[in-house]
């Protein structure tokens, strides 16, 4: 203690510089998420995205079954109705229950990696960064209990909707999430000997 006084401080510089408006609190809270220490943290519902999202895309058509998802998610977030093209198409007009939907369309503008602050995420769809497309996702199950699932981040995209209020753009991820194996012998075959050899100490 007595040599601290003798450390003259010093202004960070570089990358390190964007994180000098954290407090200690706010760094303390991350370092213990980072760590998994906190079991009964998790965020829910959306927010403004303070980052920058890097290598677009031109116009792209989304797949129909990830089409499907985008208009089922945008029906769990808001209070409004909304449907796909083929949906409207498929309804019928004459009940006038169209009128009240708002139709999502299919068409993303998409993204190989953001930047928030100096940290870069990746996607499967860049290459050079596919070592940052992995993450960690906190979901709270039906029985109040909390379960920690891995992910692939496949791409980012930004998304413009027309609700009722005027048009909202949504920055979005599309994540692959890995199923739950029960044990080694679903993925692994690292056997020596029978399976009740221990030398084989694979963890899921």
């Amino acid at each position: 203690m007595n040599a601290l006084p003798l450390v003259q401080s010093r202004l960070t510089t570089g990358s390190l510089a964007a994180y000098d408006g954290f407090d200690f609190n706010e760094l303390y809270h991350f370092m213990q998420n980072f760590h998994q220490n906190i079991d009964n943290t998790i965020t829910t519902g959306s927010e403004e995205f303070p980052g920058e999202m890097l290598t677009p895309r031109n116009r792209v058509s989304l797949p129909n079954a990830t089409y499907e998802l985008l208009v089922k998610y945008y029906n769990d977030i808001y209070d409004w109705n909304f449907t796909s093209i083929a949906d409207l198409a498929s309804s019928d007009l004459s009940s006038g229950d169209s009128n009240q939907s708002i139709v999502v369309l299919p068409i993303i503008i998409q993204f190989g990696h953001i930047q928030i602050a100096a940290e870069i995420f990746g996607s499967k769809s860049a290459p050079r960064y596919q070592r940052s497309s992995y993450i960690l996702a906190k979901f709270i199950q039906d029985d109040e209990s909390i379960d920690i699932y891995p992910g692939h981040v496949q791409y980012y995209f930004k998304h413009t909707v027309q609700l009722s209020i005027g048009p909202k753009t949504h920055r979005l991820a599309f994540v692959n999430w890995y199923l739950w194996a029960p044990n080694e012998k679903i993925r692994f075959h690292c056997r020596i000997g029978n399976w009740n050899d221990k030398s084989c100490n694979v963890e899921l």
